[in-house]
């Protein structure tokens, strides 16, 4: 698919040398036609000095430190969409693309009707691939759900999958009339995690495929993944503290928002949301018991 004016919006707080990286693998790409914007909301590591000294062709939107991710990815999103957008990449500074992976996604991405389109995720660090069938079942306390079965990479399938539910702003193009039908990221109510949730699970109330290419790659640097992310590192303290601090994708304030949202049966939602904090808690503490010497086999 060709676009006359494609925008790539990075939100970024602080970690300066990420988001260079971030930036020079996305100048990098062989696909040239887009415009670059990157919400600063409250750097004070010299990121608008950097911006202005290395990347004087990318826009700088300030924010405040007190935005959180829902609303400046929004900030960017209306500054693009005011410009006239075809459509918004959506890209964390913590991701960065592969040469071919702009070019790839956008001939991938459908000429008619509206989908939203995201690249297979790889870890930078080993290499794995990330991306396999996900859905969510609220009903037992899942609001991201891992299926059984080997990773979508497909180095030579050029055409793309249907999937049932899509992660994060890690590189996802969405054409400028979803956000016309589905509205944008829901910053009231889930200023941080689950807002990139809310928002597939709004395009899949409104018929809207969420595609993944198969053979386009984006490596996330997940050395910056939230502590909660390695159970097995976390004291006692941090596991309470991942209950409710909003930097952490556990905290109960998001993920009951998130439940109450999209449960399938209304005014139960605290039941999913007891459901989801007793496996969580007992798989924190098998991971905690597995680094017991005295347990280990």
């Amino acid at each position: 698919m060709t676009l006359k004016n494609l925008f790539v919006v990075i939100p970024v707080f602080n970690r300066w040398a990420q988001t260079r990286r971030c930036l020079q693998k996305l100048m990098d790409s062989s696909y040239k036609n887009f415009s670059v914007i990157v919400v600063d909301h409250g750097s004070s590591d010299g990121t608008r000095e950097g911006l202005e000294n290395e990347f004087p062709d990318v826009t700088r939107l300030p924010g405040t430190a007190d935005m959180w991710w829902s609303a400046a990815t929004n900030l960017g999103i209306r500054h693009a969409l005011d410009r006239h957008a075809d459509a918004v990449m959506l890209l964390n500074n913590d991701c960065y693309l592969e040469e071919a992976t702009l070019e790839r996604l956008l001939a991938q991405l459908p000429s008619a009707g509206m989908a939203v389109i995201a690249p297979l995720q790889r870890n930078l660090q080993t290499g794995h691939i990330l991306t396999k069938n996900i859905t969510t079942c609220f009903i037992f306390g899942f609001q991201t759900l891992r299926l059984p079965g080997r990773s979508l990479y497909r180095p030579n399938h050029a055409h793309p999958t249907k999937a049932s539910l899509l992660i994060g702003g890690r590189g996802v193009i969405i054409p400028a009339e979803v956000f016309e039908k589905t509205g944008m990221m829901n910053e009231q109510q889930l200023p941080h995690y689950g807002a990139d949730h809310d928002f597939y699970l709004r395009c899949r109330k409104n018929a809207i495929p969420l595609l993944v290419s198969p053979n386009a790659i984006v490596d996330i640097d997940e050395d910056t993944t939230t502590l909660s992310s390695r159970l097995g590192e976390m004291t006692f303290s941090e596991f309470t503290r991942s209950l409710r601090d909003r930097r952490s994708h556990r905290n109960l304030a998001d993920l009951t928002t998130l439940f109450r949202l999209h449960y399938p049966i209304p005014g139960l939602y605290p039941v999913g949301v007891s459901l989801n904090l007793l496996r969580y808690s007992i798989v924190y503490l098998a991971a905690r018991l597995a680094r017991i010497p005295g347990l280990r086999r």
